[in-house]
């Protein structure tokens, strides 16, 4: 048995966040007169407190995956009209570019279809007879239309059996009419991802990431952008978009979007305009020449590409443009060519793409695969990895010191970090949250947190839990994973836990079916901020593909043998909400993924709302992160049972959250008299085990079933 108490290191980091105090004096949260910020209006219900996000629970949306309404096997957030929110979308694009020294750079080469008709446009055709009869129809159609509505809407009051009346029946009072309406029978109006903000609301989460909803070729499933400042058909327009962010808003829930500046579509204007070399694009991306140029014009000449380097997807990170006659760089797919970001109207752009979305109403970013922004000027070779089982042409065969996580990363990320400072300044003073993905060392990692007065990102991705817990894993190993990340971030940085997401397994399937509730309650009851991938809420497990039904660019160019090892297909199948077809994601006769079969095994969300189940615990657990002892609590983490047994503490004052967990195959008894803070008698809030739930243990004898994790509450004598 061992312990470390990290309390006295890290407690005032979690008593900083539960205050509302923000350690970063750049980033006020009052006025210059010291008066409290202004609400947004679109931001009713949320708290405009500092750094909101510390105690967060964020839901991440794959919507290619989550819930289509079209009935074309595809995920969408609604394809439908929404014209009162022209204005405000105009109005996001023409801001865009404020404060910048240089014009909004175009997106298209044709005017948006959002522009409208000048004024002097409008009084030219007023007068016109063909538009005055046109005015005319309309106008009588509406009336028409009105009537036909109201006549229709009284005719269904009078026949509906939900209704009743009731009201004294005189002159001064007449009979009123109620209509009671039950909205959990009724059918949604709203499709795609609005349609099911009611059971995200309901989950208890506070913000949704948003995986790319940008205009796209799809060649990488969104992760290719065509357009910043688009949306694409297959999810639904800029309007749906609008509406989507003001009823997220209006529910309390925030929207992180998911930006991807490393690159863009080959299908984009920039790309296209600087294949051609037209100004001012020619070195918008990363190009060069032939590394045997000096041998262009001789027989059977072949262009070769200037360095060794090597795709994330495997294979080389250079195409050949014959109509340009160089290479491009591309970390990623063929299709995705690199941006130049030594370039400053590249910087510009991106910043100009940043406000954007925030003047549509973002509440903050998750900047896709931020070290490669960068690569090395002189395009060395890199040299060999050394890794055991790495091939040639696979990515890990080399070691990326040129092209992966070079000191210019962080200095972009900073202009970053400073532009959406800016805007919440100049605005509502509302701190806007970045997110830097980063798949790298501890080390490393953690210096995206920035230093004192220079940060960068809010906070780095954990990804320890996705990337380093195995199979059945240990006590002993969870407990090294949590305590080094905490050892490691810098003091007043905001931890955060990620357990899957849309590039790896999902938890039932990469550590197992006996651990679904007990990592979720790890993650909830860890200070900062938890990440839950759709559907971990409910358990849902990795699907079989065969080959055919392949699709992620990353495991057809592993090829048919290797696919299974690098796809990241598995994890990104439909949700499940019912029994019905398709588990309810869609009405298609396929979809773009097959649907996990287990939906109709009780791993959905209809089935598991009426029983007890993986989703009540995950509720329940959401609910522990508003008391005390999680806002302001120490973090305590032991080990017992030879490393069978994980026990984790957070207390404040009289209360107290205790969680044990036996992540072992075998009965163990536990005694936990060694907690010194920690009374005798405890109570079971929460159990995997629900004949658990309610009962009153003592400390120093507290057994357990294989696998079962329990969550205990308790008061503490305060000296």
């Amino acid at each position: 048995m061992y312990k470390m108490d990290l309390r006295s290191r890290k407690l005032k980091r979690t008593n900083d966040s539960a205050s509302g105090s923000s350690p970063d004096k750049k980033r006020p949260v009052t006025s210059a007169q010291g008066e409290p910020p202004r609400p947004r209006r679109d931001l009713v219900v949320l708290d405009a407190g500092a750094q909101w996000w510390r105690s967060a629970v964020v839901y991440q949306v794959y919507p290619r995956s989550f819930k289509d309404t079209t009935a074309n096997g595809i995920g969408d957030i609604n394809v439908s009209s929404h014209s009162s929110v022209d204005r405000s979308i105009s109005k996001a694009a023409e801001m865009a570019s404020d404060d910048e020294n240089e014009p909004l750079l175009p997106l298209h080469k044709q005017a948006h279809p959002l522009q409208s008709l000048s004024l002097d446009e409008v009084l030219q055709t007023e007068n016109d007879p063909d538009w005055v009869r046109l005015r005319i129809i309309v106008m009588s159609g509406a009336v028409l239309s009105w009537l036909a509505m109201f006549c229709g809407a009284m005719a269904i009051v009078a026949a509906s059996p939900g209704c009743f009346i009731e009201g004294p029946d005189d002159a001064l009072f007449p009979k009123v009419v109620f209509c009671k309406i039950d909205l959990l029978q009724q059918p949604v109006s709203q499709p795609g991802i609005r349609s099911q903000l009611q059971y995200i609301s309901k989950l208890g989460v506070n913000a949704i990431w948003l995986s790319p909803v940008f205009k796209s070729p799809m060649k990488d499933f969104g992760y290719d952008i065509s357009d910043y400042r688009d949306i694409d058909p297959i999810f639904g327009n800029l309007k749906d978009m609008k509406a989507l962010i003001d009823e997220m808003h209006f529910l309390g829930l925030r929207l992180i979007l998911d930006l991807v500046p490393n690159h863009t579509s080959n299908m984009h204007e920039w790309f296209k305009m600087s294949v051609k070399k037209e100004e001012p694009f020619t070195d918008f991306y990363v190009w060069a020449k032939p590394k045997n140029v000096s041998e262009a014009g001789k027989e059977g000449y072949v262009p070769q590409p200037p360095n060794n380097w090597i795709s994330v997807f495997g294979g080389s990170a250079w195409e050949y443009s014959s109509e340009r006659g160089e290479f491009y760089l591309h970390q990623f797919a063929k299709d995705q060519p690199d941006l130049n970001f030594r370039n400053p109207r590249v910087v510009s752009a991106m910043k100009q793409v940043l406000k954007f979305w925030l003047n549509m109403g973002v509440d903050g970013f998750r900047i896709d695969a931020v070290p490669h922004l960068f690569e090395d000027l002189q395009l060395r070779d890199e040299p060999h990895s050394h890794k055991e089982d790495s091939k040639a042409g696979q990515y890990d065969f080399l070691d990326h010191i040129y092209t992966h996580g070079l000191p210019e990363v962080f200095d972009i990320m900073k202009e970053f970090r400073n532009t959406l400072d800016s805007y919440s300044e100049k605005t509502d003073k509302i701190p806007r949250l970045l997110i830097a993905e980063v798949y790298d060392t501890v080390e490393n990692t953690v210096k995206y947190y920035g230093e004192g007065d220079q940060p960068i990102a809010d906070f780095p991705f954990n990804f320890l839990l996705v990337s380093e817990m195995e199979r059945n894993p240990r006590a002993d190993h969870l407990k090294e994973l949590i305590d080094r990340w905490m050892d490691a971030i810098p003091t007043g940085g905001c931890p955060n836990w990620v357990l899957g997401n849309h590039d790896k397994g999902r938890v039932a399937s990469r550590i197992g079916l006996n651990y679904i509730d007990s990592m979720n309650m790890v993650v909830m009851l860890l200070p900062g901020v938890a990440f839950t991938y759709y559907g971990e809420e409910i358990g849902m497990e990795d699907v079989n593909l065969s080959w055919d039904q392949t699709v992620d660019p990353a495991g057809i160019n592993a090829g048919q043998e290797n696919y299974m090892k690098v796809s990241r297909d598995p994890a990104r199948s439909p949700m499940q909400w019912s029994i019905n077809k398709n588990a309810g994601f869609s009405e298609s006769s396929s979809t773009w993924l097959p649907v996990n079969q287990n939906y109709l095994n009780g791993i959905n969300v209809e089935d598991q709302e009426h029983r007890f189940s993986h989703l009540q615990i995950y509720r329940s657990l959401i609910k522990l992160r508003k008391t005390d002892a999680f806002l302001k609590g120490g973090l305590h983490t032991e080990v017992f049972n030879d490393g069978k047994t994980f026990v984790m503490s957070r207390v404040f004052g009289d209360s107290g959250i205790l969680a044990v967990i036996n992540m072992s195959n075998e009965r163990a008894s536990v005694d936990l008299s060694s907690l010194s803070d920690v009374p005798d008698e405890l109570t079971v809030y929460l159990s995997n085990r629900q004949e658990f739930i309610g009962k009153s243990l003592n400390k120093s004898s507290i057994g357990q079933s294989p696998y079962q994790a329990d969550v205990l509450l308790f008061k503490v004598d305060v000296e």
